[in-house]
């Protein structure tokens, strides 16, 4: 991305990139809790991996452009030119990724610090799954500000059929292949998929989003930065967003093995698209999951029903029932008569079936 694109004098670019962050942000902050994490925990990740992934993606594009032998100042790298801000021209997704795993690392030690409690920490994998999910929903928005800046293209297109946008796009003279459009109709598909892992009644290992973000992405952007003509950076005749697609793929791979392997050495059941009902502690990493142990401020909708019709029993200082407390089918409380209960047969008649155990510990104690 080399230039900021003004249709008029609106930046429809920044436009598209700060939308495509809100969606992301907010569509992480609901899903996360269904998940079982509390929705602050969304707001602290934004907090510390939006800002590390915009620098990591400006490091990652300077760092290449220098390597290709252009020169930059501290100013330029921070957007100044001529005393002035022009902006960030010049961002690379792939250094936004990596710029966004530091953040999710450092998050992690953050919220596993020991004086935290053990309900309120997060590990890395948890986090990686969720955001990594709707990042993608972010890329599919970004990318149309490829359109607005006129940039991410591939060869010419003859064919008249094809001369029309977004399929192919005017660059001088000539109509080429929308590489931009590709990429963004690939990850609107890969996002639902990736949702679908996520929030879909059948569940996998804390990191399999996350590993299935980087094979799906990887396979997608690979082959088309293998036909993209413009803005392609190189190290040592290799295209480098091939190249770091490749190790995308390989890490999401080698995540999904790593798991596979780890439960049959531990005699437990593989825990990948299982379904949700039927999960327990035989499955490999469940344990540790916040669907077996959601956060403090986290009811699950499942969880909301069994608080219906809910009883409580009320004894005196002798032990003996003299109320029970329970919930109405609307899930208002009400109240019996007190009455009394002058030995234990009399004490049963007072407490339903559901209540008697609660009846009989407060009896031992």
């Amino acid at each position: 991305m080399n230039s900021l694109a003004f249709i008029g004098s609106f930046n429809w670019y920044g436009l598209l990139m700060a939308t495509g962050i809100m969606l992301g942000v907010v569509g992480c902050y609901f899903a996360a809790k269904r998940h079982g994490l509390e929705g602050d925990v969304i707001i602290d990740m934004i907090i510390i991996c939006l800002p590390l992934a915009i620098l990591g993606a400006r490091i990652y594009h300077v760092v290449f452009d220098v390597i290709e032998g252009n020169s930059w100042t501290f100013a330029e790298f921070c957007g100044f030119s001529g005393g002035e801000f022009k902006g960030l021209a010049g961002l690379a997704i792939y250094g936004g990724l990596i710029g966004a795993i530091v953040g999710a690392v450092i998050f992690h030690f953050w919220k596993n610090r020991k004086k935290l409690p053990e309900n309120k920490r997060v590990s890395f994998w948890q986090i990686a799954d969720v955001g990594f999910a709707f990042i993608m929903l972010g890329q599919v928005i970004a990318r149309w500000g490829n359109f607005a800046n006129g940039e991410c293209y591939g060869e010419v297109v003859t064919n008249p059929a094809f001369q029309w946008a977004p399929l192919s796009m005017k660059v001088g003279d000539e109509w080429r292949t929308s590489i931009w459009f590709y990429e963004s109709l690939w990850n609107f598909f890969g996002f639902f998929v990736l949702l679908y892992l996520y929030l879909g009644r059948h569940k996998s290992f804390d990191g399999f989003v996350f590993a299935a973000y980087g094979i799906c992405y990887g396979i997608g952007r690979a082959w088309i930065e293998a036909i993209r003509v413009n803005d392609v950076l190189y190290l040592g005749g290799m295209r480098v967003s091939v190249f770091v697609s490749v190790l995308f793929i390989i890490m999401g791979v080698a995540i999904i093995a790593t798991h596979i392997i780890r439960a049959k050495r531990a005699g437990k059941k593989v825990f990948i698209f299982v379904d949700q009902k039927k999960l327990n502690d035989d499955y490999f990493g469940y344990d540790k999951t916040k669907l077996a142990h959601p956060m403090p401020d986290i009811v699950f909708f499942k969880d909301r029903k069994k608080v219906k019709n809910k009883e409580e029993i009320i004894v005196d200082e002798s032990g003996v029932a003299i109320k029970v407390k329970a919930d109405d089918a609307e899930g208002n409380d009400a109240d019996t008569q007190p009455q009394k209960a002058t030995n234990q047969v009399d004490t049963k008649e007072v407490i339903s079936d559901d209540a008697e155990d609660a009846y009989e510990d407060k009896w031992d104690d």
